[in-house]
């Protein structure tokens, strides 16, 4: 096989693989426990905040797999960016505001990219805490915001992606959606 076949073949699984991924990761978020039990605004700006923590935790993951998970990320990211086209299309957003919407929400993504990365690096269970209060309550959420549960059930989320194996990650092969046992209020 030519370097050039090669290279397209290679794009091609992992942009497919992204996608599969990058649905995984949308069925995750909507899991009815965080809008009914957690308090979680049932609302565009609720499941879009529930939507980019659920990417962070995998494409952090992703970004520490060897050697294709970056590129995997990032080919995650760009899914996200494609299917927020298109659902700004969907509901009538004139053409001339999606990039500027675009913008925005790629840039609210990097921002809990960071924020929920370093909270989850420091392995700081009230900063995990403050900031998920801080993006949902950015989201509408009210004061029936459970924080600390969603923050334990991130927790146990991102200890579940750390023992995958780094070629199950690269394969798609992550555990997506995450159990219903995960958001259960009990402790890791």
């Amino acid at each position: 096989m030519s370097m050039i076949q090669n290279w397209f073949t290679h794009t091609t699984v992992s942009n497919r693989t992204a996608r599969e991924i990058y649905g995984s990761i949308v069925a995750s978020a909507r899991q009815s426990t965080f809008y009914a039990a957690w308090g979680i605004p049932d609302s565009r700006e609720g499941r879009f905040e529930m939507l980019a923590l659920h990417l962070v935790l995998v494409m952090r993951r992703l970004e520490r797999a060897t050697p294709d998970g970056p590129a995997l990320s990032r080919a995650i990211a760009e899914a996200f960016i494609a299917d927020m086209d298109d659902n700004m299309r969907e509901i009538g957003i004139g053409d001339l505001a999606v990039p500027r919407k675009i913008k925005k929400a790629a840039a609210a993504l990097f921002d809990r990219h960071r924020d929920y990365g370093a909270a989850l690096e420091a392995g700081d269970t009230v900063a995990l805490s403050t900031t998920v209060r801080t993006a949902m309550t950015t989201a509408g959420a009210s004061v029936t915001l459970d924080a600390a549960a969603l923050a334990g059930y991130v927790e146990r989320v991102w200890g579940a992606l750390g023992v995958t194996p780094d070629a199950d990650c690269i394969a798609g092969k992550l555990p997506l959606p995450f159990p219903a046992g995960l958001t259960e209020h009990s402790p890791a």
